[in-house]
């Protein structure tokens, strides 16, 4: 098993490097979060409980997010491979076999990747920590201490956290029909399983009793948890996405006519059929634009409370040191994780592309319809992120006027269009560039070899 393990790894190492990257990525986070623990207990008193307060956000925020951008890619990366699954099976390989190495091989990268993460922050942590720790007073002579166990706590936390979050596709990998996967080797999307179910209840539920806590509740109480108010919006939008998305992508995109462009249309209609890609992108994007945009659309609709209560407006809207602290880790997660998806399934659409240029399409017309795939991914991970972005504002206001009323709701238009149009040029850069590399291949060896 373990030969096949790494035979697997190196044959589709391009498929593999997209969960690697974002593993590093989540290694790296965690380390700043494990040296806020270590230095606040071995410091004790106040500085204890403000650093614990700090890292426990900054592992709540970057753990949803790496189980949703990790969970995608790992249902991507099976859906990329079920052919080469099929091809196991009938050779003699056992089902559970399959899932025992897709699960060695998800441990793995998380070792490996959280063992790198921790290795390129480890010099940057103290640099990192005097740009944050500028809003709390007291913190001015503290010296971050990230000590072996620390080290080793982020190695298997972030192991577990990769491993759990491709365990459904592991599972999937072992139920793959191989008769039908050969027949069909492009995946339909994924399903709506008793675990999404599950996840989409359990967030409502939360949401709700969230909500029924701020009833009554003083500001300051409510401005402490509006913070997970987008993404948990946001986690459960991502829980019903094999339902949500394709339906989204494909009512918006419907409104363009179809002869506008030949361009567009083959963006849409390839963004559409590639549903595990069209997911696995959209949701890092989303989570990204939802927390950025939530965190702003409660802090200025905060701010339009005070101006009701004192008349003179005070800002809640956070800083640019704050952002890099609380959602730092999670929008680099999920920008990572929306550009490598696309990157990962660059290599399966060579013959895609082959096949449109002895269809008559030309260079041009692949480019292009390349970047409106991207501006679809965008636009529709946009377009839930606003309105995770929109509900916390409103929710919000409505938790502020139990008290105070007549306070207006803010939707953060300004960051959650910044963290849209950041994400579409790593879109931009991750799809384009492999679909140039792509064309510079001869068709008729790409037809024969694939």
């Amino acid at each position: 098993m373990i030969r096949l393990v790494f035979a697997d790894l190196a044959a589709n190492a391009r498929i593999w490097l997209g969960i690697l990257i974002v593993t590093v990525a989540t290694g790296a986070v965690g380390a700043f979060a494990a040296a806020l623990i270590e230095t606040g207990v071995s410091l004790g008193g106040t500085t204890l409980e403000l650093l614990i307060g700090l890292s426990s956000s900054v592992i709540l925020l970057t753990g949803i997010t790496a189980l949703v951008v990790l969970g995608s890619m790992a249902n991507l990366t099976v859906s990329l491979q079920q052919r080469s699954y099929a091809l196991w099976q009938l050779v003699g390989i056992d089902p559970g076999l399959t899932r025992r190495v897709v699960v060695t091989q998800l441990a793995i990268l998380g070792l490996f990747g959280a063992f790198l993460g921790c290795l390129c922050a480890w010099p940057l942590l103290q640099y990192l920590f005097d740009f944050v720790r500028t809003p709390f007073p007291g913190l001015e002579t503290v010296r971050l201490a990230f000590g072996a166990g620390s080290f080793y706590w982020v190695i298997c936390s972030t192991a577990a956290i990769v491993v759990l979050g491709g365990w459904r596709g592991a599972r999937h990998a072992s139920r793959i029909a191989p008769v039908k996967a050969l027949r069909e080797p492009e995946p339909q999307g994924a399903k709506m399983g008793w675990v999404r179910w599950v996840t989409f209840g359990s967030v409502v539920a939360c949401l709700s009793a969230m909500m029924l806590s701020f009833v009554g509740a003083d500001v300051a109480f409510i401005a402490s948890q509006t913070v997970f108010i987008g993404p948990i919006i946001a986690g459960g939008l991502a829980a019903i996405g094999p339902i949500l998305f394709p339906a989204l992508l494909g009512a918006w995109t419907a409104v363009v006519p179809r002869g506008a462009s030949a361009a567009w249309y083959l963006a849409r209609h390839c963004a559409g059929y590639r549903l595990s890609q069209s997911t696995a992108a959209i949701s890092p994007l989303m989570v990204a634009i939802a927390m950025a945009g939530g965190l702003y659309s409660a802090g200025e609709t905060l701010a339009n409370a005070s101006s009701v209560q004192t008349n003179t407006p005070q800002s809640f809207a956070p800083g640019v040191d704050a952002v890099v602290l609380i959602l730092g880790g999670p929008l680099l997660l999920s920008a990572l994780g929306a550009a490598m998806t696309v990157f990962m399934s660059g290599h399966a659409r060579r013959r895609e592309f082959a096949l449109i240029q002895s269809a008559g399409g030309t260079h041009r017309t692949i480019l292009a319809a390349a970047i409106f795939e991207a501006v679809i991914y965008m636009l529709t991970a946009a377009i839930l992120g606003t309105f995770a972005t929109a509900a916390t504002g409103l929710i919000t206001a409505w938790a502020v006027s139990t008290t105070l009323p007549g306070t207006a709701a803010s939707f953060g238009i300004a960051p959650t269009t910044a963290v849209a149009g950041a994400g579409l040029l790593l879109l931009l850069v991750a799809t384009v560039i492999p679909t140039a590399v792509a064309l510079r291949h001869d068709v008729p060896g790409t037809l024969a070899s694939t």
